[in-house]
């Protein structure tokens, strides 16, 4: 298997400053897999990650490669953090958009990612991780330690 690095998305923008294009181009097409991504102009894709990365961290899995031909971002998963006044004020973690490059999938990364996240939530005083996913993806995350608990709804402005 390709050799394959993890690393927070906004320090990956600040190692490249020059290739933030490319960086938005490759993440927003692995978004891509997971749901409808529109185009994104480069500053407001900035000020997102920003926004997010003080909330929480989205960490990516890359091939790193001199020849930005050959660059790609194959995996993300995200967390954000929310305070909370119930159980003494500890914080409750929302894992989302968690994506695998097609290819790359069967090969371990999503778990890794998974780790990464939860260990997160531990150093940031969570007292529980809490994710949404597909009936057909229940049986990989009870495998991460996530057990269905409750029930999700939603409602949908767009």
């Amino acid at each position: 298997m390709t050799k394959y690095e993890s690393i927070t998305l906004i320090n990956l923008i600040h190692q490249y400053p020059n290739n933030i294009d490319i960086i938005k181009c490759k993440y927003l097409n692995l978004l891509s897999e997971l749901t409808i991504i529109s185009l994104m102009d480069t500053n407001i894709f900035l000020d997102k990650i920003t926004l997010i990365h003080q909330m929480g961290c989205i960490i990516i899995s890359y091939i790193n490669s001199p020849d930005l031909e050959e660059f790609d971002i194959i995996a993300s998963g995200t967390i954000i953090i929310e305070p909370k006044i119930i159980r003494g004020g500890q914080n409750v973690g929302h894992i989302e958009d968690i994506v695998v490059k097609n290819n790359f999938r069967g090969k371990g990364i999503s778990k890794d990612i998974l780790e990464e996240l939860k260990s997160i939530a531990r150093e940031k005083n969570c007292y529980k991780v809490i994710l949404d996913c597909d009936e057909s993806l229940k049986t990989f995350y009870n495998k991460c330690e996530f057990e269905e608990k409750g029930l999700q709804m939603g409602i949908y402005f767009l």
